[in-house]
């Protein structure tokens, strides 16, 4: 459980990581692309050896691999600190926080200074509310 206070004061370890997640997971889809090439060129004929396809293929999927991990890890690192990643697109993180005795997830995305939102365990973003003043 968090207070603001707390939350927002792991932001500063929190951002980087977001946008580490978000490049990794640009560079797994392009690496991803890339493996659709060499086959594409073993399938279109032309004298593409078999050999050149396989070594370019276990080339490709060694890197794809390592981006996974990197990616993976990357994400421990995020819930190790409390947060939740929601939406990765936006950098969506939600961090648990309490509210008047109840559970509440404190809302924040990418770009955001502070976390200035709440929310319900069941509404999720749409239900996103400010925080009150003395809160914030």
């Amino acid at each position: 459980m968090f207070t603001v206070e707390e939350a927002n004061a792991i932001l500063e370890q929190v951002i980087p990581l977001v946008e580490q997640l978000q490049s990794l997971r640009k560079s797994i889809i392009k690496a991803h692309e890339q493996i659709d090439e060499p086959v594409s060129h073993f399938q279109q004929g032309n004298g593409y050896p078999l050999r050149d396809v396989h070594s370019k293929l276990e080339e490709l999927t060694k890197r794809q691999m390592l981006l996974i991990e990197a990616f993976r890890s990357t994400m421990q690192q995020l819930e190790s600190l409390g947060g939740r990643l929601k939406d990765l697109d936006i950098g969506l993180v939600d961090f648990l926080s309490e509210r008047d005795g109840e559970p509440i997830l404190l809302c924040w995305k990418l770009g955001e200074e502070r976390i200035r939102f709440w929310h319900s365990l069941e509404s999720g973003f749409a239900g996103r509310q400010p925080l009150d003043e003395e809160q914030v």
